[in-house]
């Protein structure tokens, strides 16, 4: 997973906290053996900081509402976000909140080197917990089982295309491509109809390797692979080279890549918003960001399926998880969960809640009913989907494959070891691959799977 960060996204966080200010109800009780009634105080990370002072006060108001709720616990905010250069030093140190978020792809790192505590006997049972989506919730668990967290957003990656530009192309918007030689079919109309770039993606700080592996999914290969109790790499595979064929396909057969081979992720999402690139891969979940502070129409955003190929496996998914530190007592963890569960699950457990989150959202001109994966049971989603029904100001129609695809398309997890060093390694070669006419794949992969295997050997 990539954070994209981004000044413009404080709407989108104020909208997301007015869920849960004061008024709304606890989602459930804890489940621990932890004493209940003990009197604690549990630091929370993530708080919002000063320079979003309407974030900040809504955050300060749910904490009031939080423990009018639970009044043997006491809450003090943190800004601590997570930093992979400073985090071991962080629990080290004793610094770390009680609780605060992490992305799916260091979970299972920090498993394996206890910095986050083993809450399964916490969750066990839970009347919450015990309902969220099994897709999401195995996320955070280990091989053994053991679970270390709460997932609180998940997205999955997904196909994104321009919706005008398909049509203005002589494409049907609402038949998105199943396959990739669909995709590079797409891209050469696009590319001849218009300025834009028919396919391209983002190829720094990470991205290209993060996009490159879930494209390799959609190939029929995934990076790492656990033999036994170990994990190798696996980037010199069929699906990784088929991918970076496909780039170099569509690039210098085609010459529908556009001109631009060096962008982030945030000048990728600038692009879209901007009508200049037809057809990408990202995560499902930029909707509310394209549309809601990027200005991108939301009828010109399409989102489908990943395409797959013949052997193809599913799609790469990602997302936050709550976290406990190991130093964490039990009646704290079990304090921090509580707050987890109100913070960022009551949305879609309590209806006064996720009404007011609606309204307030679509007051402020942000997207309400936008394509995400739910964090509970088709139940309780769809019960959710009413209760904001009369706030929904997307055209959920133009995502009927993509809310389809999440029953059917399997979602994989990120790579379990050195995953952000491993997409890191794989951006110079999807750069290379578009920059380079004469590119030789093969080579490059065979050193990448020796670095990449040194990167997991010394990670393990």
């Amino acid at each position: 997973m990539l954070h994209h960060k981004n000044r413009r996204l404080a709407r989108t966080a104020m909208a997301g906290i007015v869920a849960l200010t004061v008024g709304a109800c606890s989602p459930g009780q804890p489940a621990t053996k932890a004493d209940q009634n003990a009197k604690v105080t549990i630091h929370v990370g993530n708080m919002p900081t000063k320079d979003n002072p309407d974030n900040l006060a809504l955050f300060n108001k749910q904490i009031a509402a939080f423990q009018k709720l639970h009044p043997n616990v006491t809450v003090i905010g943190e800004e601590t976000k997570f930093d992979p250069q400073t985090f071991a030093a962080l629990v080290a140190g004793g610094s770390m909140p009680t609780t605060m978020q992490v992305p799916y792809t260091n979970i299972q790192q920090l498993a394996v080197n206890g910095q986050v505590r083993d809450i399964t006997d916490l969750v066990k049972g839970d009347e919450v917990l015990s309902r969220v989506n099994p897709d999401v919730a195995k996320q955070t668990r280990n091989a053994e089982g053991r679970t270390f967290g709460v997932v609180t957003a998940a997205y999955t990656m997904a196909f994104i295309y321009n919706r005008s530009l398909y049509k203005k192309a002589g494409l049907d918007p609402d038949a998105p491509p199943k396959t990739w030689q669909e995709v590079r079919d797409n891209a050469k109309a696009i590319s001849k109809a218009s300025d834009a770039a028919g396919f391209t993606i983002a190829t720094t700080t990470n991205s290209g390797g993060w996009i490159l592996a879930t494209m390799a999914y959609g190939h029929g290969s995934t990076i790492q692979k656990r033999e036994g109790d170990a994990v190798k790499a696996s980037v010199n595979s069929s699906g990784v080279k088929e991918a970076l064929t496909f780039l170099r396909d569509v690039r210098w057969a085609d010459q529908a890549a556009g001109e631009n081979f060096l962008m982030n992720q945030d000048d990728m999402r600038n692009a879209i918003a901007a009508g200049r690139i037809g057809q990408t891969v990202l995560g499902a979940d930029l909707y509310r960001d394209l549309v809601g502070n990027r200005d991108m129409p939301g009828a010109d955003l399409g989102i489908a399926p990943l395409p797959q190929s013949s052997t193809g496996i599913g799609t790469l998914g990602g997302g936050d998880i709550a976290v406990a530190s190991p130093k964490a007592s039990a009646s704290e963890a079990a304090a921090a969960l509580e707050w987890v569960k109100f913070r960022y699950l009551g949305r879609f457990l309590n209806q006064e809640a996720v009404v007011e989150w609606a309204e307030t959202s679509k007051t402020g001109g942000l997207p309400v009913g936008a394509p995400e994966v739910p964090l509970f049971s088709a139940e309780i989603y769809d019960r959710y989907l009413k209760w904001i029904a009369d706030y929904v100001n997307v055209e959920r129609a133009n995502y009927t494959a993509y809310f389809a695809s999440l029953g059917t398309l399997p979602i994989l997890g990120e790579p379990p070891v050195a995953a952000q060093e491993t997409y890191a390694l794989l951006d110079a070669v999807t750069q290379q691959v578009l920059t380079k006419q004469d590119a030789d794949i093969d080579a490059a992969l065979t050193q990448l799977q020796t670095d990449a295997q040194a990167l997991i050997d010394a990670a393990q």
